[in-house]
């Protein structure tokens, strides 16, 4: 369901020393007018470096939020996730971390970290896939330094189409660095409306902000501090120069805020540079780096008597001709204790940017996005909410222990393992995952046996089952006797299937559990988790052939789980044809199905017969079902019967990488699901947490 309001922002840089700092602080002065408690978050970080974006957006807004909540995870554990287990494993540690704080906050600005390395090794932009994920529109700046004019149209369109290409939503694009020609021209022709559907600011080039610091160079590079005033740090660095001259050809030509660098041993330049910066007549000194061995006696002498002289002096151990490049190439930042640029920077953002245009879209610019790991995330963080027993007899199969390991590790349910103790026991060492905090039941428990056949044969005497059956088939049929342990309250919920058919598994389940009072039947759904939303399909494992009685109960019981997982119900019955176009059985099946689903909830948006192109496609749905609310932005489809069910969410499952969840079974007493015989650790872990949850609801 689309919210009315933005909660988050992404603010993301297409290349390092575009600018994000003017971004996210001109940003932070139009949050602050709106939102009550705001919270910084970075995705990936550099753990071993302090975050001076973070701590300056932390200072300047007084934010009290603690410093560990503003990191998600570290750039070197990233890597190994990405090398290990998987984009979408690390995106699920960013999304805990972020969900965790976004609780307590009421909107979250989340800093992205240029990752040229790990954005080749995923193939994608991975902050505008963090930011499709945090469900937060990118706020993005780049630069136009050096760049001809005609660049600027190209840049910004092919980069807004390569974000939306990845699914993510654009709250903003600025252009910085803009020579005055240019920028001049872009206010004046407006190309942020002309040329685009979301807002595009053009920033002037600000020589006041492309100046490093002296905390830059010490934050970066390995310095020492020897001397000075440590509140000029924040000196601005106009220039470098390279200390090899004479002292007095040094003294004619040197320039405003030049950072004079010079071997240790030039203890002539140091002092004259020292008297220089205390002549008035003199351009005031940027600092001085000694460079090479270390200070000899005479000149930490001559510093040692000079404590007071303002001038910031700072040793590396390296040669003049090596640090003077790598100082190049640190890129200027803005921190707290610069007044200076953060008073520029906030400038150039308020007299670039149109303010009431953003604040207007903070109102109404929502998102609907939900990614599969978002998706995942909420289900993992419902079950632990009330933690619920769910039962897996199907201890043979690795899969199966692999799943109870990862969910009893992330405290999402309580797992109950049905077999030996000392299988289960062994096949977990060799496995080295830890079921200890499992609970088990034995197989070959001859009370619980007896306990059972005695239930089964009440249940099913009518059937012409004998308590000697009984017994035959509890001892015979696992499944059975878990269904068993089931019905018995010894847990909350069931999944099985991996290495059973689903007959197996349902038909205890329809015998034993039975459907709830009112449902005639019970009906299966998947959840088809697609780039940017989650779709429902049904019925696409149980019911062959179901009348138009029987469809609308599987619509009704769809969108009761729909409901009950957060998707905002929008149902198109699915046929061959849409509206009046086409007559027929089957078609009057679907249109006699879609009325009795209107009757029941008459509140329910619903559309029917529709075809999946006019369902899932508004283009479409303007041609074929005009003014229609569901055409073109159905959310749960069902379809006519398992043949086409079946076939189309496999199809799109394989054609589309969509993760398919399911088959979600409907309309029994307790629940109790089928996985695939092909299905995944991962399917398995979804599968039992939304088990899980439908628990929760039967308690409820």
């Amino acid at each position: 369901m689309q919210n009315n309001r933005i909660e988050s922002l992404y603010v993301s840089s297409r290349e390092a020393g575009a600018g994000s700092m003017v971004l996210a602080l001109g940003l932070m002065e139009i949050l602050r007018r709106h939102y009550g408690r705001i919270a910084l978050f970075r995705p990936l970080t550099f753990h071993h470096k302090t975050d001076s974006d973070i701590a300056t957006l932390r200072e300047r807004y007084g934010l009290n939020q603690a410093p560990e909540t503003t990191r998600g995870v570290d750039l070197d554990e990233a890597e190994r996730i990405l090398a290990e287990e998987g984009l979408e494993i690390l995106l699920e540690r960013v999304l805990e971390r972020y969900e965790a704080l976004h609780e307590s906050y009421d909107f979250v600005l989340c800093m992205g970290t240029r990752l040229d390395g790990l954005n080749r090794q995923v193939g994608m932009d991975l902050n505008i896939e963090m930011a499709k994920n945090l469900s937060a529109p990118v706020a993005g700046i780049f630069s136009m330094l050096d760049e001809e004019p005609e660049a600027l149209e190209e840049g910004a369109r092919l980069w807004s189409q390569a974000i939306r290409k990845q699914g993510a939503e654009i709250f903003l694009l600025c252009a910085n660095h803009c020579d005055p020609r240019l920028h001049e021209s872009c206010q004046k022709e407006d190309l942020c409306a002309k040329l685009f559907d979301f807002p595009f600011f053009c920033l002037p080039r600000s020589r006041a902000l492309e100046y490093r610091t002296i905390v830059d160079i010490m934050e970066n590079l390995p310095v020492e501090w020897l001397a000075g005033d440590e509140g000029r740090k924040e000196n601005d660095i106009h220039h470098f120069r390279l200390g090899t001259m004479e002292l007095a050809g040094l003294l004619e030509t040197l320039r405003p805020h030049e950072f004079v660098v010079t071997s240790s041993d030039r203890v002539d330049l140091v002092s004259g540079v020292l008297l220089a910066s205390q002549n008035p007549e003199m351009p005031p000194s940027g600092g001085i780096m000694l460079c090479g061995r270390r200070p000899g006696p005479a000149l930490k002498k001559l510093l040692h008597g000079l404590r007071e002289v303002p001038t910031p002096i700072l040793y590396i151990e390296e040669a003049e001709h090596e640090f003077i490049p790598r100082a190049l190439e640190i890129k200027p930042s803005i921190r707290s204790g610069n007044r200076r640029k953060i008073d520029h920077a906030l400038r150039l953002f308020s007299e670039n940017v149109d303010v009431r245009r953003l604040e207007e879209r903070l109102d109404t610019m929502g998102s609907d996005v939900i990614t599969p790991t978002m998706f995942r995330l909420r289900l993992f963080e419902r079950a632990r909410s009330d933690l619920k027993t769910i039962l897996l007899p199907e201890i043979e199969d690795d899969r199966i222990l692999r799943a109870a390991d990862a969910l009893l590790r992330r405290g999402v349910v309580q797992i109950l393992l049905v077999g030996s103790r000392e299988e289960i026991g062994r096949r977990a060492k060799r496995l080295g995952i830890d079921l200890s905090g499992a609970k088990i039941v034995e197989w070959e428990d001859t009370q619980l046996r007896e306990r059972f056949a005695r239930l089964y044969y009440e249940l099913r005497k009518e059937k012409g089952v004998s308590y000697d059956m009984a017994m035959d088939r509890i001892s015979g049929n696992k499944t059975l006797f878990s269904t068993m342990l089931l019905y018995d309250g010894q847990a909350d919920g069931m999944v099985s299937g991996a290495i059973h058919s689903t007959r197996d598994t349902i038909s205890p389940a329809l015998q034993i559990i039975k459907t709830r009072e009112g449902d005639p039947i019970a009906s299966s759904c998947f959840f088809m988790c697609l780039p940017t939303k989650v779709l429902v399909y049904a019925d696409c494992a149980i019911n062959l052939d179901p009348t138009a009685e029987e469809l609308a109960v599987i619509a009704l019981q769809t969108v009761e789980t729909s409901e009950k997982f957060g998707i905002d119900p929008r149902v198109a019955m699915l046929s061959y044809s849409t509206g009046n176009s086409g007559i027929g059985i089957d078609v009057e099946k679907v249109r006699k199905a879609t009325q009795i689903v209107q009757e029941r909830r008459p509140d329910l948006p619903v559309a029917g017969p529709i075809q999946y192109d006019a369902a899932i496609d508004p283009g479409v749905a303007k041609i074929k079902m005009p003014d229609n609310p569901v055409a073109g932005h159905a959310t749960v489809f069902i379809f006519p019967d398992l043949d086409t069910g079946n076939i189309a969410y496999k199809a799109v499952q394989r054609s589309s990488g969509a993760v398919a969840v399911g088959p979600v079974m409907q309309g029994l007493r307790k629940p109790v699901n089928d996985l695939s015989r092909g299905c995944t650790v991962d399917d398995i872990i979804d599968t039992v947490t939304i088990t899980a949850i439908q628990a929760q609801e039967k308690a409820r």
